[in-house]
C-alpha cells in the first residue's frame, strides 16, 4: 500500500482511481462496507483505490475538547492495508484547511491531483468548509468534471446506525460486546511496548507495558485479551489502571500492561503491539497486601486459561 503524507510530494495520478474520503475512525463495519466497495470497483475498472484521510480528527481543530480517537492514524493504516487499499493520502487538517470550500477541494485535490473517475461516500459523509460537500454536491458536478459519485447507505444493527460516536460510547462504558458488534472485531488498542518498573516480574507475572498511540481504551479493570505483535498472537491478561496496591505514588496515570500466558516470548521493547480485549474479569482494586494481590492475579490467569481452553 502506497502512503502519501500531504500534497507537496503527491504525484498527479494518471490511473484515474476510485476514491473515498473520511477519517474512518475505528474502521467499523460501516466504514468497511464503503472501503470494500471501493476496492471491488477499482478491480472491476482495472484501476487502483485511494483513501483520502486525515492525520487527526477534524473535530480536534474545530473543537479543542473533541473525544479521543478509537484508532490512531498508524492503526488505521494497518487496517486499510488489510482491506486491500492501494493508496492512502494523509492530509493535515488545520485552520487554513478548514476554510477550503467544497468546490476548491473537488477541483484542486479530487480532480487536479487525484484525477478520480469514481468516488464512493457514506450517506452522511461531508467535506469542505461548513460541510458543504456531500454525495449530492458531487453528483451535481460529476458531468462537468467527468466522474461518477456513488452513495453507500448507512449500516445498522438493531435498527441503530453504526457510528464512531456509538462505538466510542460502548468502549468507554466497557460494553465490549456491543462495540465488537459494530466494529466487526474485538476492541483493540495499539501501542509501543515500553519498559516498566519490573514489579510484575517480582511476583512471577512479567508484563508488557503499552505506550498507547493516543487511542481510546476500555475502563479500568482486568481483562482477558490477546496480544499481537507482527504475525504472532499470544493469549494474555491485561490490566488497565493505576496499580493502587504497588504504586505508592499513584499519579493517576492510567497504565496498560499485559501478562502473556506463554513462556520465552523474548525481548519485545520498542515493538508495536495490538491488544484485543475479549472479556472483563474484574474491576481493578487495591489489596491490603501484595500476597492478596498475587492471589488475585493467580486467579485472573486461571480464569483466562480456562476461557481460551473453551473457545
Amino acid at each position: 500500500m502506497n502512503r502519501y503524507f500531504g500534497l507537496k510530494d503527491f504525484p498527479i495520478f494518471k490511473i484515474k482511481p476510485v476514491a473515498t474520503i473520511g477519517v474512518f475512525d475505528g474502521v467499523h463495519l460501516g466504514h468497511q462496507q464503503i472501503l470494500k466497495r471501493m476496492v471491488a470497483c477499482a478491480r472491476e475498472l482495472k484501476t487502483e483505490s485511494i483513501v483520502i484521510t486525515f492525520d487527526s480528527h477534524p473535530k480536534s481543530v474545530i473543537d479543542k475538547n473533541s473525544p479521543r480517537m478509537i484508532t490512531s492514524l498508524a492503526h488505521r493504516l494497518v487496517m486499510f492495508e488489510t482491506l486491500g487499499i492501494d493508496n492512502v493520502l494523509i492530509l493535515t487538517f488545520h485552520d487554513e484547511f478548514a476554510k477550503l470550500s467544497a468546490d476548491n477541494f473537488l477541483k484542486d485535490i479530487l480532480i487536479d491531483k487525484i484525477n478520480m473517475q469514481l468516488i464512493i461516500l457514506g450517506e452522511f459523509a461531508c467535506f469542505g468548509r461548513d460541510r458543504q460537500g456531500n454525495v449530492d454536491f458531487l453528483q451535481d458536478r460529476s458531468v462537468d468534471f467527468d466522474f461518477k459519485a456513488e452513495r453507500i447507505a448507512e449500516l445498522k444493527i438493531d435498527n441503530k446506525i453504526i457510528s464512531s460516536t456509538a462505538i466510542r460510547h460502548a468502549v468507554s462504558s466497557g460494553d465490549l460486546i456491543q462495540a465488537k458488534a459494530m466494529l466487526g472485531h474485538p476492541v483493540v488498542a495499539m501501542g509501543t511496548v515500553a519498559s516498566g518498573n519490573g514489579v510484575g516480574r517480582t511476583f512471577g507475572y512479567p508484563t508488557l507495558n503499552l505506550d498507547l498511540h493516543h487511542e481510546l481504551h476500555p475502563p479500568k479493570g482486568v481483562y482477558i485479551t490477546q496480544t499481537i505483535i507482527g504475525d504472532t498472537r499470544w493469549n494474555s491478561v491485561t490490566n488497565i489502571g493505576n496499580r493502587p496496591t504497588v504504586d505508592a505514588t499513584n499519579t493517576g496515570d492510567v497504565i496498560i500492561e499485559s501478562h502473556i500466558l506463554h513462556d520465552n516470548i523474548g525481548n519485545l521493547y520498542g515493538q508495536v503491539a495490538e491488544v484485543e480485549f475479549l472479556k472483563k474479569i474484574r474491576n481493578e482494586q487495591k489489596f491490603a497486601n501484595k500476597e492478596l494481590l498475587v492471589s488475585a492475579i493467580d486467579n485472573d490467569a486461571l480464569i483466562a486459561r480456562k476461557y481460551f481452553e473453551e473457545v
